[in-house]
């Protein structure tokens, strides 16, 4: 089969788009963005409400375990430092975790296990019960130290009407992270 040289044939396929074409594709894509953007806006301060339930969790669990393999109570409670608990309860700056190996209520250089980042901004946590200042597990597991017998913490996207996100935990300890079957978040 002889060669042939194609650029001589005028009417082989051109490429390329024509103006209006461009401005055609460049609408659709705008109308994308447009209905795609509030959703991932959405979807993302979702996210935010599960990872702020699962540190909190987190820090729960780990408090858990620690109070068992070290035989002492160990304590989760609100941080805006990570060196210091907070005696206000309020949650929305982080919190710390630590052995309370001499009883004094605070963490000491060598007690800290962990301390956890303030959640994001669209992000409200409110602990209410037994754990609003401070939830402390002994070597069984139990909750320790409370004048109130269990406690809860609402996790909440702020200026949002949907459900919150709650974490119960019952005098002997058990943990549940779920989402509340009916209501809205109380106002932080």
């Amino acid at each position: 089969m002889p060669f042939t040289n194609r650029s001589k044939n005028k009417h082989h396929g051109l490429l390329g788009l024509t103006v209006l074409e461009m401005i055609i594709i460049l609408a659709a894509i705008a109308i994308v963005i447009t209905i795609a953007v509030p959703g991932s806006n959405v979807l993302l301060a979702k996210y935010h409400l599960k990872s702020a339930s699962g540190e909190i969790f987190t820090a729960l669990q780990l408090a858990q375990a620690e109070a068992a393999a070290r035989s002492s109570t160990v304590v989760v409670c609100p941080s805006s430092n990570g060196q210091s608990c907070r005696k206000d309860g309020n949650w929305n700056l982080g919190w710390l975790v630590f052995s309370d190996g001499n009883g004094n209520g605070q963490p000491d250089e060598i007690e800290r296990i962990r301390s956890f980042d303030a959640p994001k901004q669209d992000v409200q946590v409110t602990a209410m019960g037994a754990v609003k200042t401070r939830a402390a597990f002994t070597l069984t597991g139990l909750v320790a130290d409370h004048d109130e017998s269990s406690g809860q913490f609402e996790i909440c996207l702020k200026e949002s009407d949907s459900r919150p996100n709650l974490i119960k935990v019952a005098e002997d300890g058990w943990l549940e992270n779920a989402p509340a079957r009916s209501g809205v978040c109380n106002p932080g």
